[in-house]
């Protein structure tokens, strides 16, 4: 059971240094995007964690139109999927706690990253999709990721037509991060599990113009940008770690006599 009209937005904001000098413009467009999201019908609470260990350790649901968005200062690398696994735990929890009929309908987890995950040691690609995969099948969660980077059509620890790429400019990220309030809206407007429609091509280009693609220079402006999704980023992931594996063999191999 859960209360119809309540949505819950969880913010995760990567505070590494590969956000750069966009931070202000980050902070700026999503305080807008939460204006928006707070003028729309129906109730919305919002939960803002940053990358780093206190990720899940949140406090109570504030009110989207009262969100103070945090000041975004570098702080070196950032673990974002040991973030993100221990935000969806410290939600999961808080949301469990809470009486069944002030549940809320929706779940939406906001991630707005750098796009490059230093660090993780407790959740991999394989674990961290698997559980994303058992929220959004069993609770109707989703996730929606916005990655600002110069490669920004990599976009990992999301599924492809709930990513965006966000070229490294004011004005990628203002773009990209319109496109999520529009997508946060029209699912906001229909029930759990009931299909939204995605991204659009319009929208990704307008946040990721092919002159930031170098393999799309010159293409046709109709040509999909090319988005990694969390099976592709496990399948690269696999492979690092089994050539990881076949370099330290050859130092284990007991010597011949």
């Amino acid at each position: 059971m859960t209360k119809p009209g309540r949505s819950v937005i969880a913010l995760l904001l990567d505070r590494s240094s590969s956000l750069g000098p966009l931070r202000d413009d980050v902070r700026a467009r999503l305080a807008e995007l939460l204006a928006e999201q707070a003028a729309q019908p129906g109730e919305v609470e919002v939960y803002v964690a940053t990358t780093g260990r206190r990720a899940g350790k949140l406090g109570g649901g504030v009110p989207a139109g009262d969100v103070a968005v945090p000041k975004l200062r570098g702080r070196g690398t950032a673990a974002v999927r040991d973030s993100l696994g221990a935000l969806v735990a410290g939600l999961g929890g808080s949301l469990a706690g809470m009486p069944e009929q002030e549940r809320p309908s929706r779940v939406f987890l906001l991630v707005v990253t750098g796009g490059h995950d230093e660090g993780s040691a407790t959740w991999g690609p394989d674990e961290l999709r698997d559980l994303v995969a058992a929220q959004e099948r069993d609770y109707a969660w989703e996730v929606v990721t916005v990655t600002v980077a110069e490669h920004a059509g990599l976009a990992p620890w999301g599924a492809g037509f709930r990513s965006i790429g966000a070229a490294p400019t004011a004005d990628g990220v203002r773009a990209a991060l319109a496109a999520a309030s529009r997508y946060l809206s029209r699912a906001r407007e229909v029930g759990p599990w009931e299909p939204v429609e995605g991204f659009s091509q319009e929208e990704r280009w307008a946040a990721y113009p092919p002159a930031f693609h170098s393999d799309e220079v010159g293409a046709d402006e109709t040509t999909v940008i090319p988005v990694i999704t969390a099976e592709r980023l496990a399948e690269a992931d696999r492979a690092d770690a089994e050539s990881r594996r076949r370099w330290w063999d050859r130092f284990r191999r007991p010597a011949k006599v």
